[in-house]
């Protein structure tokens, strides 16, 4: 069966665009993050990252009645919830779309984080990996590459038998990070096998173990995960942290910046397409360039950890501008590809000045010390369940509704946050600014300390969900204490 002709020219641009972002910036993009993260010692065989995958329409269906797309929060291991979470949307695989945003392992109990990926894997769930997930999947490469070395399966098992050993017997938990420096002391003669042993990786901890427990099937899915999911037919991104919608070092009018100019179309053979079908395909490529060609969204480790802005620079910790912001801040100004739109008014009062853009949407998750944090053009679900708050889902399409509401208080979970260009939003900044100035460092544990402040910012947040450029979704979520 032949193409049509928009068709034709939609996937010849995009694969004229992947073709320069992958043998120009492209090479740049994957050794950009490794040369981030080998700073920490990790060689780049144990990294494995899948950059991105596409979503057809019928992979994340929006205008289908029968059907519904939903996207799942931050599990980390908290499978019963999870299901629970399943069970009040009266989840029907046959029909349902799940999707999660990453960090779907660790930070639970051990057997809650094997059970979702059993889960994941057995229904091949679509997502993206987080960067707990990514820990997961560099120490599955490391403990593959020591099986390769003479002998190193043998100290391998010789260790993890004398730390099993020395837990047990132990009265009260014992930290595996003083017991490993003891052990390194004592067994001087193993000092080659501990220098295999990148800097910063914790050996028999949350992420080591889930890594030696899943199957080749299971690891095999992780791997699989991409770094960012593209959705052409709702212009939105899912990835784990978050993006930006240009570079912060320069103004977001600068010429080199892809929401500053229109994308042009390959010249291709065929008949042309409709001026709505150009526009889809101009918006695509777009899209696309935000990912390839912003310099802090080429490098792996910022989509997996970025938080906010500081001075120009992207930063994993909770102080500064939260992303999300300066990517609406730059949606907002977008007016579309026609040059009268353009134009400045003719006012007295001074204007921003308008993009040459369609705004996309970004769900991710990451954030749990901002909570479920939504703004027009981004939706982030980390809610906090590990933390013994509460598992969040977007649920998107016609059948968005359907919710089994008899769980008392978390009816009242059903969140509606309709915003408009003007005046709302100036009230939602309002509210966001005490969120700026996070001084938590990454550490994971810091996390549960900002519960307060991101119940409180979205308590008044109640209604349906703004998706994309004319679609509604609903918050759903239950308690994970």
């Amino acid at each position: 069966m032949l193409q049509s002709p928009v068709r034709q020219l939609c996937a010849f641009a995009v694969v004229a665009l992947f073709f320069v972002f992958f043998f120009s910036t492209g090479l740049s993009y994957h050794f950009d993050g490794e040369a981030r993260i080998l700073s920490g010692g990790i060689p780049c065989q144990f990294l494995q990252y899948v950059v991105l995958k596409t979503i057809s329409p019928v992979e994340f269906p929006l205008d289908d009645p029968t059907r519904r797309t939903i996207i799942v929060g931050d599990i980390h291991g908290s499978y019963i919830y999870f299901r629970a979470l399943l069970d009040k949307l009266s989840y029907n695989p046959s029909s349902d779309v799940l999707i999660h945003v990453g960090d779907i392992l660790t930070k639970g109990s051990h057997n809650g984080s094997m059970d979702t990926l059993d889960f994941m894997t057995t229904h091949n769930i679509t997502g993206v990996r987080g960067n707990h997930d990514q820990k997961v999947i560099e120490w599955r490469a490391w403990l593959a590459w020591i099986g390769t070395q003479q002998g190193g399966t043998r100290w391998l098992a010789q260790t993890q038998a004398r730390w099993e050993t020395a837990t047990d017997e132990a009265e009260n938990d014992l930290d595996p990070e003083e017991w490993l420096k003891d052990e390194i002391n004592k067994r001087k003669e193993h000092r080659r096998w501990w220098k295999k042993i990148p800097a910063g990786w914790k050996l028999f901890g949350d992420h080591f173990l889930v890594a030696q427990d899943m199957s080749e099937e299971q690891a095999a899915y992780l791997r699989a995960l991409p770094l960012a999911l593209h959705i052409p037919s709702a212009h939105a991104f899912i990835v784990h942290a978050g993006m930006l919608p240009s570079d912060p070092k320069y103004k977001p009018t600068h010429p080199r910046q892809p929401l500053a100019r229109v994308p042009k179309l390959p010249r291709g053979k065929g008949k042309a397409a409709n001026e709505n079908e150009k526009t889809q395909v101009l918006r695509t490529l777009q899209e696309l360039a935000v990912l390839a060609e912003v310099p802090q969204n080429t490098v792996p480790y910022n989509l997996l950890n970025l938080r906010s802005i500081v001075d120009t620079k992207v930063t994993k910790d909770n102080f500064g501008k939260p992303w999300s912001k300066a990517w609406k801040h730059d949606m907002l100004r977008c007016a579309g590809f026609d040059k009268d739109l353009l134009m400045p008014p003719t006012s007295v009062k001074p204007v921003q000045e308008l993009l040459p853009c369609y705004p996309a949407t970004v769900v991710y998750g990451h954030a749990a010390s901002r909570g479920l944090d939504i703004k027009r053009w981004s939706i982030g679900l980390d809610s906090g369940c590990v933390y013994d708050r509460r598992l969040t889902a977007l649920v998107l399409g016609s059948k968005g509704a359907e919710v089994d509401e008899d769980e008392g208080d978390d009816v009242d979970t059903m969140r509606r946050f309709v915003v408009q260009r003007d005046g709302e939003e100036k009230d939602e900044d309002h509210a966001e600014k005490d969120q700026e100035e996070h001084t938590d460092d990454y550490d994971d544990g810091d996390e549960s300390k900002d519960e307060e402040a991101s119940n409180k910012k979205n308590k008044n947040k109640t209604g349906s969900v703004r998706f994309g450029d004319a679609h509604q979704g609903r918050i759903v979520s239950v308690s994970c204490s």
